[in-house]
């Protein structure tokens, strides 16, 4: 067999592999879509269908009228995007003080910082939930908001600390030296410049927050009150599932988290670009 053809069989075998990467992939996306809009009869079938054979909106409509499911969805946007906006704020500034000054107890800061994050969540529920109860915090939605802060900055810190100390610390002196404030350099130089690692510190503590069910679940008995993962896995009734409903909700629950990839990456390419060609 010679070179050439040795070449095509390789790419050839390659494609094919990513072929079914992509099908195992999709599927399931595929299959969450098409069990949405399938008759309550044909979704508890023992031969399963591929395509719904007289679709149907109702189990959407269920979704909508027997729950306060538009609520729910308020909760959830509300709290990812409020501890969204502290983390970035709260890392931020705690990631380029621990990168860039010098102060008693930094190096014990940093480390308690990154010890904090490797504590497995499990174990603060109990402690969590002692301190909402005491704080009289339980069955609210600041509840929910301070408990997701817990573990989404001490990671988020230890990310943007990394970040922060790649960049070139002449060029922050320079823009002192120019008349800028540390501040100022701040605002007009580093950030700037850590844009990509904003970006990605947004991007993943809003995943988390919308993600979250254990939680919500546990410190928040109140049905106006949960999120969207609680509320759709209060479509399971003992051993039924209502398979119609809980793809519908979980259609609605993946558009802002596809949405906010999309606009983080070119939000991360445009970052990038922009860092490379500033002089």
């Amino acid at each position: 067999m010679g070179y050439k053809m040795r070449t095509k069989v390789f790419r050839g075998l390659n494609f094919l592999l990513l072929a079914i990467i992509l099908i195992l992939v999709l599927f399931p996306i595929y299959w969450m879509l098409v069990t949405a809009f399938k008759p309550k009869a044909e979704l508890y079938r023992p031969d399963p269908t591929l395509w719904p054979s007289n679709p149907t909106y109702e189990a959407a409509l269920h979704l909508f009228q027997r729950t306060p499911f538009f609520i729910q969805l308020r909760n959830s946007v509300l709290i990812s995007a409020s501890v969204t906006t502290i983390a970035i704020v709260a890392s931020s500034l705690a990631g380029y003080s621990i990168s860039r000054l010098h102060f008693p107890g930094r190096d014990f800061m940093a480390s308690s910082i990154f010890f904090t994050y490797l504590i497995p969540g499990t174990m603060t529920l109990i402690p969590l939930y002692v301190f909402m109860s005491q704080l009289g915090l339980l069955n609210s939605l600041t509840c929910l908001v301070l408990s997701f802060l817990s573990f989404t900055v001490p990671y988020s810190t230890w990310m943007l600390k990394g970040y922060f100390t790649s960049i070139p610390m002449e060029l922050e002196e320079a823009a002192m030296i120019d008349g800028c404030t540390r501040l100022g350099a701040l605002a007009k130089v580093v950030f700037p410049l850590a844009a990509p690692g904003v970006a990605a510190v947004g991007v993943y503590t809003f995943t988390m927050s919308w993600n979250q069910y254990l939680l919500p679940m546990l410190f928040n008995n109140k049905e106006e009150l949960w999120t969207m993962p609680v509320a759709l896995a209060g479509w399971i009734y003992g051993d039924v599932f209502m398979w119609g409903e809980i793809m519908s909700g979980a259609i609605i629950m993946s558009f802002p988290v596809l949405l906010l990839y999309f606009l983080g990456q070119r939000f991360l390419v445009a970052g990038l670009t922009a860092g490379a060609v500033k002089g």
